[in-house]
């Protein structure tokens, strides 16, 4: 016969959860709802059949289950998410359960058999590890840790996330076996090994794909972006040309009225040219090609669109060297590295007043040294610049940067990437290794 004093513990134990869960989510628990105390009974009562009747070997399975349905009835959260926080709940409970276990051996100088026969699964076993649950969840590395799972797991294929935790979820119950059931040790640590070597295989490859899937996207945005900055000099080059056609049929105008500042007029407007276009197109001229060249002409153009005020200082040995010893595929990624910054730079300077960006090449022994500089008026955390997402943009920038440090740490080799804040003045340095 069930016990009331079992009962009150299992559901201390389940509001404890339950608690852990809405701390998790950061949002409060919904008790004018009449369903959410329904739910919370319904829990007990099938959590503590599941303590009597259920073997123990699988009591945990049955439990996390359980769980994982409550969860999902009073959060109402993605599937993805019910998974993984139901599955960390479950990992602290266990944790919980190890320490509540080896305080009582220690307190009451008893072996695991004793525990385990006078206070596993009673009212008082269920709140010590209640209380234990919860002075866990309190820690703030337990909600950052939390935090850091979910954007692990938050594009994993559902079936990977389901078979990683099922197979997570037996290596608890075989580690549980040794203070709970008499189970060989040697066993219980060959299968917890051969199952941590197979769920650490899913994990690598599932992290593996994530990680694919944010360096593509980091990609195709840097392409989109150059696709929209071409077909921007494609309409500049447009107007230029309307505006060509209207300068001639003026000339034409003036010829044939025989005006005499007709020759005046054709000056100014080649003045105009040679000050705009041109100059900038000559400085750019200064840089070898290789497509280094296109792409930084690209954004300079950019940055006149957005009356930002830029210095391009090419020493004259870097005019020497041949880019094209770089190999074509580092030379795509040297364009890649240089588009990124620049587009950054560009970025944090259309929101300031003091536009400004200082971009210099230099030949430094062996090495070709690429420098850009912007002024900013935001928090830079240099610590944290490179992390997957990590910005201050919105919701769907932040990859950038990660593209450019793992181009960086898989050709370190041949290329290194150095940063320093001076004053209001943000610069980074790319050296690339020339033959």
């Amino acid at each position: 016969m069930i016990s009331i004093s079992l009962f009150l513990g299992v559901f201390v134990l389940i509001i404890s959860q339950i608690y852990a869960l809405s701390r998790f989510y950061e949002e409060k628990i919904n008790l004018k709802k009449f369903n959410t105390y329904l739910i919370l009974i319904i829990l007990t009562i099938a959590a503590t059949l599941n303590s009597i009747f259920i073997n123990g070997f699988i009591r945990i399975i049955f439990s996390v289950i359980m769980l994982a349905i409550g969860n999902f009835m009073i959060f109402k959260k993605k599937l993805n998410e019910t998974i993984v926080s139901t599955i960390f709940c479950y990992l602290i409970l266990s944790l919980a359960d190890i320490i509540s276990a080896l305080l009582l051996i220690i307190i009451f100088s008893k072996d695991a058999n004793f525990i385990k026969n006078e206070y596993f699964a009673t009212f008082i076993g269920n709140i010590l590890v209640s209380f234990v649950f919860i002075i866990i969840i309190m820690i703030p590395i337990v909600k950052t840790t939390y935090m850091k799972l979910i954007d692990l797991t938050n594009k994993l294929k559902i079936k990977n996330l389901i078979l990683s935790c099922i197979l997570l979820i037996i290596s608890i119950n075989f580690l549980m076996a040794i203070i709970y059931y008499d189970m060989n040790s040697i066993y219980v640590i060959i299968t917890n090994s051969l199952l941590l070597l197979i769920y650490s295989y899913i994990v690598f490859k599932a992290i593996n794909e994530k990680n694919n899937n944010i360096m593509i996207k980091a990609e195709n945005a840097s392409l989109m972006n150059s696709l929209s900055e071409y077909e921007n000099m494609v309409d500049r080059q447009r107007i230029d040309n309307h505006e060509n056609k209207n300068q001639l049929l003026i000339i034409k105008n003036m010829i044939n009225k025989k005006d005499k500042n007709v020759i005046k007029y054709i000056d100014t407007i080649i003045k105009d040219e040679k000050e705009d276009d041109e100059a900038l197109y000559t400085k750019v001229k200064t840089i070898p090609s290789g497509g280094l060249q296109g792409i930084i002409y690209q954004k300079m153009l950019t940055m006149k669109d957005n009356n930002i005020s830029f210095s391009l200082d090419v020493s004259r040995d870097v005019r020497k060297i041949d880019l094209d010893s770089l190999g074509m595929e580092n030379n795509y990624k040297l364009c890649k590295i240089i588009g990124v910054l620049l587009d950054n730079a560009i970025e944090e300077s259309i929101k300031i007043e003091n536009k400004c960006v200082m971009i210099s090449l230099y030949i430094d022994e062996d090495m070709l040294i690429i420098e850009i500089a912007n002024r900013f008026d935001s928090e830079i955390n240099l610590e944290k610049i490179d992390d997957e997402g990590f910005t201050s943009k919105g919701e769907g920038h932040g990859y950038g940067l990660s593209l450019v440090k793992n181009i960086i740490s898989e050709n370190s080799d041949t290329f290194t990437n150095e940063r320093k804040i001076i004053n209001d003045v943000f610069k980074q340095t790319i050296k690339v290794k020339i033959k």
